[in-house]
């Protein structure tokens, strides 16, 4: 196995991880938090318009949630820019504090039933805690990774996996750049899938306390990043 070759895998197990966490905290939302979009944040406006159209008062988690996860963004673009020529301190930074804000929020989880009434000053709390969360790990996607895939909104994935596999069925396998595309695209689709199936589970089985799930995971992403960088420091 080359070099490049565990480069690439490594590249492409990292996103897959951080959207098995998009779609774990973002069922977990959708179920317990009064359809609350955590991840796909920009879920939120649909809410919002049909809340407006319908007459119905907009839910305060719905409203909030674009301009936190804007505000988070600008904060971390901050702090990576100002890290700016230390990757691996920017990487660690910005997946800690996603890896923290899912603690607090499974903290959070403990001190009551917010699924019992979504409208509540916990429920907020811990919602808004997951989209910051979420700002964290889309920021350091497009500012620490040189191609910014997306973890969270799997619709153009979804497109750029299905055109790879009609280019790779149509010329025989014999395209690269098809290839190359539908390597980088189906972890992601899995990894998402896979955490909404996660986090669904989760969400029936301990309830309000299935924001542990998420918090576990990013914790375990972050550990292993960076023992992965402590290994190729001493290699």
């Amino acid at each position: 196995m080359t070099t490049a070759t565990v480069a690439k895998r490594s590249d492409v197990r990292l996103p897959a991880a951080l959207s098995l966490i998009s779609g774990v905290t973002d069922v977990i939302s959708w179920l317990l938090l009064g359809g609350l979009f955590t991840a796909h944040v920009t879920g939120n406006l649909v809410l919002v318009a049909a809340d407006v159209v319908t007459g119905t008062p907009p839910r305060l988690a719905a409203v909030l949630a674009i301009p936190v996860f804007v505000v988070t963004t600008v904060v971390a673009t901050a702090v990576a820019r100002r890290l700016a020529g230390h990757d691996a301190r920017t990487q660690r930074v910005l997946l800690g504090a996603q890896a923290l804000l899912l603690v607090i929020a499974a903290g959070l989880s403990f001190v009551g039933h917010a699924s019992s009434d979504p409208q509540s000053g916990l429920a907020l709390a811990i919602g808004l805690c997951a989209v910051c969360a979420m700002a964290s790990q889309n920021a350091y996607l497009h500012l620490a990774l040189p191609k910014a895939p997306s973890t969270a909104v799997m619709t153009g994935n979804l497109v750029v996996a299905t055109i790879a596999a009609f280019d790779l069925v149509t010329s025989r396998g014999r395209s690269q750049q098809a290839r190359e595309h539908f390597t980088d695209t189906w972890p992601l689709l899995a990894g998402f899938i896979g955490g909404c199936l996660v986090g669904a589970a989760a969400a029936t089985l301990f309830g309000d306390h299935a924001a542990v799930v998420p918090a576990v995971l990013a914790v375990a992403v972050l550990a292993a990043v960076v023992v992965a960088k402590k290994r190729a420091d001493h290699a």
